[in-house]
């Protein structure tokens, strides 16, 4: 299979088949996404700042990306490898590519994220900055916003959307997602495989899918969207399930949550005269 220099992730058979299509191994990377922007002038996601990714996350997953972001650059995959179509998955192949996740699993949540602040300083001060905030302007240590379960998989404090309190209407979260989010490596958790064999499909990004669906929960509650999958760096542990159903997004819209993964298939021979 001849695989574009561009796309450095190994592809992987879907189910174990030995045909197409097949997954890549991990989600396109800020530096993957870089070589598609200096070929084409696309546009770069809005956490690039003077056309290029915040420095270190090369291994990142690109964020900020959207569905039809998402397409052009497996369009340009595809036109750099003629025997191969390049595009996103259904839901049903990620989640056959997935498989369930295993219990024991270690990868990028919003646990390790809050075990990450609170263990570099939780007497930091952060400020409630959303303007709806019921605590709009006040300071406090942020030991008094968040706490993490002794297992690090739950965390008390994280959001309260009612009164637009908790972590993520403070100023320290505001700060990260103008960075991109705090994203880890897509190669960062080697132990934590799916049933294909790939790295990252919980956490770290949402990965969207080309399945339209009316989204069950959140802001997209009721509207058709495209379907997303895996949960995210900002996501609970639960919501990164690949048996988690529901979650979507606009297929216009930009978010410092989701990023995509490619599937390659071989183009049908044309049948001879």
């Amino acid at each position: 299979m001849t695989i574009p220099t561009c796309l450095a992730s190994a592809l992987l058979a879907i189910g174990g088949a030995t045909n197409n299509p097949q997954i890549a191994r991990t989600p396109v990377t800020n530096a993957e996404y870089a070589e598609f922007v200096k070929a084409t002038s696309h546009a770069v996601p809005r956490y690039w700042k003077d056309g290029t990714f915040p420095k270190g996350k090369e291994r990142h997953p690109v964020l900020c990306v959207s569905y039809n972001d998402a397409l052009a650059y497996c369009g340009w995959l595809g036109s750099k490898d003629p025997a191969h179509i390049y595009r996103l998955p259904t839901k049903e192949e990620w989640e056959k590519a997935a498989g369930d996740m295993p219990p024991d699993a270690k990868f990028n949540f919003n646990g390790v994220v809050a075990s990450h602040y609170m263990k570099e300083n939780p007497k930091r001060q952060v400020t409630f900055v959303h303007p709806k905030s019921a605590l709009k302007g006040k300071t406090v240590p942020l030991d008094e916003v968040i706490s993490v379960s002794p297992d690090g998989r739950r965390v008390r404090g994280w959001v309260n959307h009612r009164n637009h309190t908790g972590f993520i209407y403070t100023d320290l979260f505001k700060e990260l997602g103008e960075t991109g989010g705090y994203t880890t490596p897509v190669d960062a958790y080697p132990g934590t495989k799916a049933a294909c064999g790939a790295l990252d499909m919980w956490g770290n990004c949402w990965e969207w899918t080309s399945t339209e669906i009316v989204a069950k929960n959140g802001a997209e509650r009721g509207k058709k969207v495209n379907a997303i999958k895996g949960g995210s760096w900002y996501a609970n542990r639960n919501s990164c399930l690949t048996s988690y159903q529901g979650e979507g997004r606009r297929p216009g819209g930009c978010y410092n949550t989701v990023g995509f993964r490619v599937v390659a298939e071989a183009k049908k021979a044309k049948a001879e005269k």
